[in-house]
């Protein structure tokens, strides 16, 4: 080992030159692959790094994850094992289609197929390309030691490959299937959203209005009450629910008869009213009502247009009878039960479609208005109000999420749910308390996943249907491609991929694919198995390095890239993905809100590191309570202060050193007789 040096003319500190001059001197000399070659191969210790989305520009979000990720693989080489860094990026989906979206002006989906897709996707390669040079400068800049010459990217085709062998192999097991269900739906994004996304993109506030409105009795001019706070479906009532074992009144409201929940009668008419007659819900149950509107009135021969009972009613608020249409969840699920055929009225776009025909063309949330004029004019709106309530909000867009029913594909989680908990038993959490409660819930009401995406710009579903018999084919690989239709694909994103047809082999019909990509998650998800192309290559590397000895990400990713390895890797493996993991939570601006671009409530972080440096920057994360799950606020002062606190003292040190010591004594550190852990520990 070299003797060593110390510059003696640098005697005022100035630490971002000086970690200038440490990145230099690493680059110039190729440290960090030396690191790596000085260790054993088999001795690994495996760490797999979640693929970046690569959409934006880097934040505190990025740095603090990339501290983290850099000193658990820097200390674990010290310890003498083998460590690959490989680099990933996150390059399709939503997040990068809505930032060409944005650069383009564009408002929905019909501008993008007006555009072209072809170019719009080519843009999305370019823009997650532009993104990726200044994330990667970071990185550097951070001082995290990554491998870029072994970097993924979910864009590439050996990687898309991977993923479509993946879901072949769910297909066959069973685990992915096609189904009509209510899901959440984004309107601004065109496209269903997984439970996942829901999550991740949280609830807000929302002022709707909530509307009392009075359904006629087929064989009495009494009517019945019902409240909802999406007018909108209204159109599409098709049954009222009560409850069998809720007491219910009949009274007389202003020269009206009404009924509704009894334990609701103050809320609904104050002390306006007389009580005529008290009935049990299930003596309701089957009486008949006049349909509210005329387009679907001939569903009353599949038994629409009557009382039912429903488990999911109560008396909490409204009137204590619930409007049922195929907008919501439990809704659908009863009336599916029952044998009736589901429909939907709006668009890709959330506007009304021409079959109602009064509010053809209107958005869902002006229909609102109009629908309450309507009942209004017909004597048929008892009563409304603005009401305040939680709404989903789609993680992307930040747009009020709806609830639409929707033909899907989705990947059976329920069916593995059991084998999920098991897994995640062995896992090691950080804090622990994330692995029975934030993940432990999360997978103990586990939903089968949404799947399927009606965009661009992603990894598209491999999925093949006869336009004659329906018949279903998943395919696994472009071999198999190119043995049923003859293609060699060489892209296989849209607009190619759906270019692919060829000949049913059960009928005479010609099999298309369908034109879904799947959820960007998925494609995350996928990477400890598709970085390497498996399974048609690398299959032994693969073995070696599966499950992870360790990952790290952000507290919200208990809804995303944590769940989805542990989903595939339970599905595929039959085992978890990962042993340990290190949950960070999120750096809040210096007022304790959310970081926003929007509201400009932080300075630019590479700003703050060319002031302070980044190694103030990367101990104040690691000595906060944000590397044990918790938000921590972002303020420049905790750095200026672990400079004064640490940084300054050491340079001191260094200081009185080089004042007092003649610098011909200084020996070798290898010759040095280290006595004291401490000792050892700065020449370590």
């Amino acid at each position: 080992m070299e003797d060593i040096k110390i510059k003696k003319n640098e005697m005022m500190p100035n630490f971002p030159k000086n970690e200038g001059d440490i990145l230099a001197f690493w680059k110039e000399n190729n440290i960090f692959q030396k690191s790596i070659d000085q260790r054993d191969k088999n001795n690994p210790f495996t760490f797999y790094d979640g693929p970046i989305t690569s959409n934006n520009k880097p934040h505190y979000g990025h740095a603090l994850t990339m501290v983290i990720k850099d000193v658990v693989p820097r200390y674990k080489t010290m310890k003498g094992y083998h460590v690959d860094r490989s680099l990933g990026w996150d390059c399709q989906g939503i997040p990068v289609e809505y930032e060409v979206e944005k650069t383009l002006g564009f408002e929905q989906k019909e501008d993008i197929e007006k555009f072209g897709i072809e170019k719009f996707n080519q843009m999305c390669r370019e823009s997650v390309q532009k993104y990726q040079g200044e994330i990667f400068a970071l990185t550097e800049r951070m001082g995290r030691w990554v491998n870029k010459d072994e970097e993924y990217a979910t864009m590439d085709p050996a990687y898309i490959e991977s993923v479509w062998w993946s879901l072949s192999e769910l297909y066959k097991k069973g685990l992915l299937y096609q189904g009509y269900k209510v899901v959440p739906y984004s309107t601004r994004a065109g496209t269903t959203l997984s439970n996942s996304e829901v999550a991740l993109g949280g609830y807000k506030a929302i002022v709707d209005p909530a509307v009392t409105v009075s359904l006629k009795l087929k064989d009495s001019n009494t009517y019945l009450l019902i409240w909802t706070t999406t007018p909108w479906t209204l159109p599409g009532n098709l049954l009222v629910a009560v409850g069998n074992d809720f007491e219910y009144v009949e009274v007389e409201h202003k020269g009206r008869k009404y009924i509704v929940g009894k334990g609701l009668l103050e809320k609904v008419f104050g002390e306006d009213y007389q009580i005529l007659n008290e009935i049990w819900g299930k003596d309701l149950v089957g009486k008949e009502y006049e349909p509210l509107y005329p387009y679907y009135a001939q569903k009353s021969s599949e038994g629409c247009f009557r009382v039912v009972h429903a488990e999911h009613v109560t008396l909490e608020d409204g009137t204590g009878l619930v409007h049922q249409a195929p907008y919501g969840e439990e809704d659908f699920a009863l009336m599916t039960g029952m044998g009736i055929e589901m429909f939907d009225y709006l668009d890709d776009q959330g506007n009304m479609k021409d079959e109602i025909t009064q509010f053809a063309g209107m958005f869902y949330k002006k229909a609102n208005k109009y629908v309450m004029q309507n009942l209004e004019e017909r004597g048929l709106l008892f009563a409304h109000e603005d009401h305040e309530h939680q709404m989903p909000m789609c993680w992307r867009t930040e747009t009020p999420l709806i609830y639409k029913p929707i033909k899907s594909w989705y990947v059976r989680v329920s069916e593995i749910r059991k084998r999920m908990t098991e897994e995640n038993n062995e896992i090691n959490w950080i804090p622990e308390h994330i692995k029975d409660g934030r993940f432990g819930n999360w997978l103990a009401d586990a939903r089968d996943w949404a799947l399927s995406r009606n965009r661009y710009w992603g990894t598209p579903l491999p999925a093949w249907i006869c336009d004659k018999c329906g018949a279903t084919e998943v395919l696994g690989s472009f071999a198999e491609i190119k043995d049923r239709s003859g293609v060699e694909l060489t892209d296989p994103h849209k607009p190619f991929v759906d270019e692919v047809k060829y000949a049913c082999s059960k009928c005479d019909g010609e099999m298309h694919r369908v034109t879904d990509v799947i959820d960007v998650w998925y494609d995350s998800g996928s990477m400890p198995f598709a970085r390497f192309h498996y399974p048609f290559e690398n299959k032994e590397k693969f073995d070696q390095k599966y499950p992870a000895e360790f990952i790290a990400e952000g507290v919200d990713q208990t809804r995303g890239w944590f769940y989805t390895l542990h989903v595939l890797g339970t599905a595929l493996f039959d085992q978890k993905a990962f042993k340990n993991v290190v949950v960070n939570g999120l750096a809040l601006a210096s007022d304790g809100s959310k970081m926003s671009k929007s509201k400009r409530n932080y300075t630019d972080i590479n700003i703050v590191i060319d002031q302070l440096g980044a190694d103030s920057m990367r101990l104040y994360f690691l000595s906060s309570p944000i590397v044990h799950g918790e938000e921590v606020i972002f303020n420049e002062k905790f750095l200026k202060e672990i400079m004064t606190s640490v940084m300054l003292p050491y340079w001191n040190s260094v200081k009185y050193l080089l004042s007092y010591q003649d610098e011909s004594k200084l020996k070798n550190v290898s010759e040095l007789d280290l006595g004291n852990i401490m000792d050892k520990w700065i020449v370590a």
